[in-house]
């Protein structure tokens, strides 16, 4: 009986020892495509980051007026992205079609360092940067007191100094780095079992991902609220009431004077401005959560898979039941913040956009240029992209309402009248 069994078990084994092979056939067939596409979009990450930060030096090489205080952190943020453009990325795209480390044990651990170094610094970078921009938005009349020259050294320095101080410990023993395949490159050992190694994954977590998370957060949302709550009172202050924009305006006249017949001309002019003024505070708004939106959504995209990732090693007890694609996901989103970077903080700003047009050789049309109501090339205010641009803090994506409003209210009555009274004046003189 038992001899009987035996073919029927052998079949058994036979069917699954040929299921296993048809796996692994397919799995190697696919293998060429997944690192085919992979190996694509690292070139163009690559070819952006250096075109993006290129242009952002160029900008500023060009028109040495834009390197303002605000500026000095976009330009520690773009240094950082293009020495992982050539430090890191090749090495990744090299490993990533090899599938191994070709370039020694010693770069290794200084790419591993490297990696770790600029990705700490960039993110806090942008914590310094939406701080500065909280600064110039939400207390404007104290930002050249808190944002000094000497201090956004200091606070620059200041983020290269923990950068390092955080990047050494997998160099002296604390955790260590080497080459992942998964990854394709050289990094600290996320899945070590070690206690002490986990408490160090934890804490890089902590302060590149969760604290930054935090402060932008928080940061853009008080920047969105404060815009909407000025545009608000500004609304409420208005001269004109919103809602008898159609309804005739009282003048202030004097009660014996005649009434001039430019009277009527004034209350539709002061009705057109009304309502352009609360057009342009809508604008406004809606730029706020825009741009709001845009910062928090790429840091999100950015880093929050690679951060996961690394919590999953830590934590699970068998890592390498994570897809190996994911892993390999996570580094190239990581490295994509180095090309979205540039247009996020640079060139969504119109007038940086036409620096850059200038630049290049590009033609602008004269409206463009004359629009602004400036020399093309010394930053002040602009009337078409009512943004803050000033010297002490160059903030080019939320408006700064009040001022606005004061500004374009003001200037406008003031006109108005003057030139009303002028016409009737005119109107009297014997021909």
């Amino acid at each position: 009986m038992q001899m009987n069994k035996m073919p029927s078990n052998c079949s058994t084994v036979q069917t699954t020892l040929t299921n296993c092979s048809t796996l692994q056939t397919a799995d190697d067939t696919s293998s060429p495509v997944k690192t085919g596409v992979m190996a694509t979009l690292m070139c163009l990450i690559f070819l952006a980051s250096i075109a993006g930060n290129a242009f952002v030096f160029l900008v500023f090489y060009k028109r040495p007026s834009l390197v303002t205080i605000s500026n000095r952190f976009i330009m520690n943020l773009s240094i950082c992205n293009i020495l992982n453009t050539f430090f890191i990325m090749p090495f990744v795209l090299v490993s990533l079609i090899a599938k191994t480390w070709l370039f020694g044990q010693i770069w290794c651990y200084c790419t591993g360092f490297l990696l770790n170094l600029l990705i700490t610094t960039s993110t806090l970078t942008l914590v310094v940067i939406s701080i500065d921009r909280y600064c110039a938005v939400v207390t404007p009349l104290h930002y050249s007191m808190r944002i000094t020259p000497r201090r956004s050294l200091a606070m620059i320095f200041t983020v290269w100094l923990i950068a390092v101080l955080s990047s050494l410990p997998p160099l002296l023993g604390w955790n260590h780095l080497e080459y992942q395949k998964d990854k394709s490159v050289c990094t600290v050992l996320w899945s070590s079992q070690n206690k002490t190694d986990r408490l160090y994954n934890m804490l890089l977590v902590i302060l590149c991902f969760i604290i930054p998370l935090i402060v932008i957060v928080w940061v853009y949302v008080r920047i969105f609220l404060a815009a909407r709550r000025t545009s608000e009172r500004a609304r409420r202050n208005s001269i004109i009431p919103t809602n008898s924009l159609d309804e005739p305006v009282e003048t202030p006249l004097k009660p014996d004077r005649r009434r001039s017949s430019s009277v009527p001309i004034l209350t539709r002019r002061l009705s057109s401005v009304n309502r352009s003024t609360l057009l342009l505070w809508r604008r406004d708004e809606w730029k706020a959560a825009v741009t709001s939106s845009i910062v928090i959504s790429t840091f999100i995209v950015c880093w929050l898979l690679y951060f996961i990732n690394i919590v999953l090693e830590s934590l699970m007890s068998s890592p390498h039941t994570i897809e190996p694609v994911i892993q390999t996901v996570s580094i190239l989103l990581a490295m994509s913040s180095c090309a979205v970077n540039p247009m996020v903080y640079v060139f969504r700003s119109k007038l940086q956009r036409q620096e850059l047009r200038a630049i290049l050789g590009i033609a602008v049309s004269l409206e463009t240029l004359t629009a602004s109501g400036r020399p093309f090339s010394n930053f002040t205010q602009s009337r078409d992209s009512p943004y803050i641009y000033r010297q002490g803090s160059e903030e080019t994506d939320i408006p700064e309402v009040e001022c606005i409003h004061k500004c374009v209210t003001t200037t406008t009555l003031t006109s108005l009248v003057k030139s009303d009274r002028d016409e009737s004046l005119m109107s009297q003189l014997p021909n």
